[in-house]
Parts: structure tokens; C-alpha cells; sequence
């Protein structure tokens, strides 16, 4: 499994160069985003990692090969499943860096370091898309979802955004104040882990499917 992670790194040196790059352009070009600009340059850094990999293996045929191999399914979906968990450790590096060398240069943009509650956000909206994303590509494959790929990018990119003014103006609202009051009466500690637990279960049900949709998929 170890080979298949790397084996995604080296086949997208060039995008993976150009992927951190964007992550650092999100910081200068979306200022309007406020906090919600590391969740969206998270979830563009993740997406576009992770679909240049599977673009790749499926111009190049390489399921045909990966399944002729001893290799488990399960293993090769697992593999496209903690790829992402790089991505976003690399994404929230990048991130830390760039802010921390805009603060200390006194760039003239406004940044938001890192804290618990950013970086849940930024987990949830990388884990809800690649939760959506993978059973689908390992249903159908790339190719025959280009369209797909680029709609669920905007839809997360973009959206993000979209939720986070929403909530700001209907702050008010009584579903909404409700959620305050339950999160407001316990520890950033247990928020934090109900946040992880529940993304968990999701991307774990969400890494079944996958791995029923692949196992049935001919080549």
C-alpha cells in the first residue's frame, strides 16, 4: 500500500509543484473568503492531487495492470484514500508556512493562522469531498466523468464560501442559535472530536462503497 502512495506522488511531480503553488494564490486572489480561504485552497489542493492521479492511471490503463498483480482492491482503493490524508498534510503545511511568512514580512494581505477551529473546517470540506468523489470514480472511472469532476470542484470551492455567508447573515436563525448553544457548553477538545469522529464514519462508509464499486468494475 506504501508503493501505491508513492507511486500517486511520482506520476504528478509537475502537478503537485503547480497544486502548491495555487494553494499560496489563494491566500493573495480570495481575501474576500475571510477564514474560510483554508478550506477552500484545502479542498482545490486536495482535489486536484487526488484527480490527476486517477486521470493518469485511467489514460494509462493502469487498473489492468494494478489487477493483474497480487494486489488486493481493497488495498488499491485504501491507497487513493490515504493519498488524500498527504495531500492534506502537505496542503496544511503549505498553509502555515505562507501565512506565517506574510505576517513576518508585513504583506499588506489579511491572513488568518491556523487554529482548532479552522483546520476542523478545513477537514471536514476535504473529507466530505473525497467521501462524495471516490465511490463515484471507482464506479464509472475518470474518464467518463470529466464533466462530474469539475461540477463537485466548484460546487465545494464555491460553496464553501456560499455556506459560510449564509450562516453569517441568518446567525440568528433558531436551528442555528440551537447548534450554538450545544457546541458553546462543551470543550474545543470535544467539539474537535465530535467533528473527527462523525467525518470518520462517513469517509469509512463512503471507503466501503468504494471498494464494492471497484470490486465489481471489469477491465
Amino acid at each position: 500500500m506504501y508503493n501505491l502512495i508513492v507511486k500517486d506522488m511520482l506520476i504528478q511531480k509537475k502537478q503537485m509543484i503547480f497544486s502548491l503553488a495555487y494553494m499560496v494564490f489563494v491566500l493573495v486572489a480570495f481575501q474576500g473568503m475571510g477564514s474560510s480561504m483554508f478550506s477552500a485552497g484545502l479542498v482545490a489542493f486536495t482535489y486536484m492531487l487526488a484527480m490527476t492521479s486517477c486521470a493518469y492511471e485511467d489514460k494509462n490503463k493502469s487498473d489492468v495492470m494494478l489487477n493483474s498483480l497480487p494486489v488486493k482492491r481493497s488495498s488499491i482503493v485504501a491507497a487513493k484514500y490515504l493519498s488524500v490524508i498527504v495531500y492534506l498534510a502537505m496542503g496544511t503545511i503549505v498553509y502555515m508556512a505562507s501565512t506565517s511568512i506574510i505576517i513576518m514580512a508585513q504583506i499588506p494581505l489579511k491572513v488568518y493562522p491556523l487554529s482548532l477551529e479552522i483546520f476542523i473546517g478545513g477537514l471536514i470540506s476535504v473529507g466530505l469531498m473525497t467521501g462524495i468523489w471516490f465511490p463515484i470514480f471507482f464506479k464509472y472511472g475518470y474518464m467518463k466523468l470529466r464533466v462530474v469532476n469539475f461540477v463537485v470542484f466548484f460546487l465545494f470551492f464555491f460553496g464553501i464560501s456560499f455556506i459560510s455567508d449564509y450562516l453569517r447573515k441568518n446567525q440568528d436563525a433558531a436551528w442555528l442559535q440551537s447548534m450554538v448553544n450545544f457546541f458553546s457548553s462543551r470543550s474545543d477538545a470535544a467539539i474537535a472530536a465530535i467533528f473527527i469522529a462523525s467525518i470518520s464514519v462517513f469517509l469509512l462508509i463512503s471507503f466501503m462503497l468504494s471498494v464494492r464499486f471497484y470490486k465489481n468494475r471489469e477491465f
